[in-house]
């Protein structure tokens, strides 16, 4: 997109925030501009302060917070402490990764009307702005819904149409897919692209899974650890040209671009640059099915006990309000396993993994964990057993520091200071939160929250320890880094149970498969079997991972006849 010749609608000067009970800035020195039109991804590391600058470039902060700003932020040429409160809203939306913080009302007409109304939109005008924002959305047979029955791809495309009702020159979307599982998160970046194309607005898009966006952006600007700019230019010399670097922050690749990555390295990829689609990552294998048997390398393998069942799950059912949540729901979990829990939005994960972790009791059925009944164990003795994840760490956050939320629990087993002090930092180090050891919990960001309550389980010796989309919003490195920790504990004989909707990771690391469909089982066997399941995968709301993509368009592409296996 040429934009040379026109005016920036949003610049920042020299901008800095730092929270007032943080001694350094969260970010620092950031210039950057935003052009009428321009769609833009905004990259960085978990915690280095992309939703901090979203919500200053919305002026959430340091309104709504204790911190401090320093520099200048400009729109149209006019400084923001010169627009009235609210004013500026009018102008810049933003999207935040989860809806539901950002409702106030009961129904999806109401909850539009009510932002309508606090613009003085004039009565009469109201109900067709109404229809009109959710018709771009797909959403007007829901208008007059209650949002708590929304599913999450839904109520991610109501707070989409709040914003776009207010015909907003610059549209802010915060990790907009993070909640969303594979297919709600590819019918949202279309229904965006569709957007951009038909209206005149520009986009700034906070995102750590890239596949979905790269095709709708003009431009990168990529802050590092530090919080500083490392990058602002286009896509294409964005991947291209600074990859290595990306990959040493621990920002996510494309996909195509970390195959091509591998495929460079191990000489099997000879493009002139790294590619961005599936079409010049294949053009530039040496041969693509000899590439495929590499890249397809990275799987993991465990040792998974035959007979020692560790925990089983028989007819499960679990009514609540008069609805079936889950249906005669069956499965086993073995030692030394690594079990993965997928479907859609809605379809009774968390529920099923609340009652596995003795959350609450089923409405029928049995759970046997160990030796006994689930219901039989004492509440400190389980605990000692088996470890959850909440799918909102805030839900399991207890402590004062982010130190004494990993040592509560090794004190209430009698550690020495000195071996607690030890084991702590060791854990806090392997989740890269060593550095905010004497924060508030809930001063972290949400990526490091969610660090922090897996490394909180971890410190434990459990036999089974289940998690709620624990790499949902992390980074590349840290994402690393929390699965091999999983891993560590399935080598030493322990058991993973995880709700997850990163077909990538479930490819790479589950040993079995379960999907759910509206609190029923449809699927319970191994991944490799599952992406050949074309109607499965369409009722779950699920993709295949890449590789399995490559796969078939390596097949459409270059043409089997071409190729033979060396």
């Amino acid at each position: 997109m040429a934009l040379q010749h026109k005016q920036p609608l949003l610049i920042t000067e020299q901008l800095s925030f730092r929270h007032e009970d943080v001694k350094n800035p969260i970010f620092k020195n950031v210039n950057f501009s935003l052009y009428p039109g321009e769609a833009v991804l905004l990259l960085g590391p978990s915690g280095c302060g992309k939703s901090t600058l979203a919500f200053c470039l919305n002026k959430l902060y340091p309104e709504a917070v204790d911190g401090e700003l320093d520099g200048t932020i400009s729109f149209k040429g006019k400084k923001f402490e010169e627009f009235r409160p609210g004013e500026i809203n009018q102008h810049i939306g933003i999207v935040f990764q989860d809806p539901e913080s950002q409702f106030c009302m009961t129904t999806v007409e109401d909850e539009l009307a009510f932002g309508l109304e606090n613009m003085k939109t004039p009565p009469e005008e109201i109900e067709s702005k109404i229809d009109e924002a959710l018709e771009l959305v797909d959403l007007l047979p829901y208008k007059h819904t209650l949002i708590h029955t929304l599913s999450g791809g839904q109520k991610q495309k109501l707070a989409l149409a709040c914003v776009l009702s207010l015909k907003p020159e610059i549209l802010i979307l915060d990790e907009p897919t993070a909640n969303l599982d594979p297919a709600s998160s590819y019918e949202l970046t279309r229904i965006i692209k569709k957007l951009k194309e038909n209206q005149a607005f520009s986009l700034l898009i906070i995102e750590h899974k890239l596949d979905d966006w790269i095709d709708l952006t003009d431009r990168c600007v990529v802050l590092n650890r530090e919080g500083e700019i490392l990058f602002n230019g286009s896509t294409a010399d964005c991947f291209n040209k600074y990859a290595e670097e990306l990959l040493l922050e621990g920002i996510w690749l494309p996909s195509a671009v970390r195959a091509g990555l591998i495929g460079k390295k191990a000489g099997i990829y000879k493009g002139e640059k790294l590619p961005l689609t599936d079409q010049e990552l294949i053009a530039g294998f040496v041969n693509p099915y000899a590439a495929l048997q590499i890249l397809d390398n990275q799987k993991t393998k465990h040792q998974v006990s035959e007979e020692q069942i560790i925990l089983s799950a028989e007819n499960l059912y679990f009514h609540k309000n008069g609805k079936d949540l889950l249906k005669n729901i069956s499965f086993s979990v073995r030692k030394g396993e690594f079990v993965a829990i997928a479907g859609s939005n809605g379809s009774g994960k968390t529920t099923l993994s609340g009652l596995l972790a003795g959350l609450y009791a089923p409405s029928k059925g049995s759970i046997l964990f160990g030796d006994r009944s689930l219901s039989q164990w004492k509440e400190q003795e389980l605990r000692l057993k088996l470890g959850y994840v909440f799918q909102n760490p805030e839900h399991q956050l207890i402590a004062d520091s982010v130190f004494d939320e990993i040592a509560f629990s090794l004190k209430i087993q009698r550690m020495t200071d000195a071996d607690i002090k030890k084991v702590v930092q060791a854990v806090l180090h392997q989740v890269n939160l060593l550095q905010h050891a004497d924060m508030h919990p809930f001063s972290l960001s949400q990526g490091q929250k969610r660090r922090l309550s897996v490394a909180s389980m971890l410190v434990n010796d459990q036999d089974l320890l289940l998690l709620d989309e624990p790499t949902f919003g992390q980074d590349a490195r840290t994402s690393v880094e929390l699965m091999k920790l999983l891993e560590t504990k399935i080598q030493s004989g322990g058991s993973v149970v995880m709700i997850t909707h990163d077909m990538e990771i479930l490819h790479s690391y589950a040993d079995k498969v379960i999907v759910l469909s509206e609190g029923e089982k449809i699927y319970d066997g191994l991944p490799d079997a599952l992406w050949k399941k074309e109607e499965i995968m369409k009722i779950a709301s699920l993709k295949v991972p890449y590789i399995e993509k490559l796969r078939n368009n390596i097949g459409s592409i270059a043409g089997r006849e071409k190729f033979a296996l060396t």
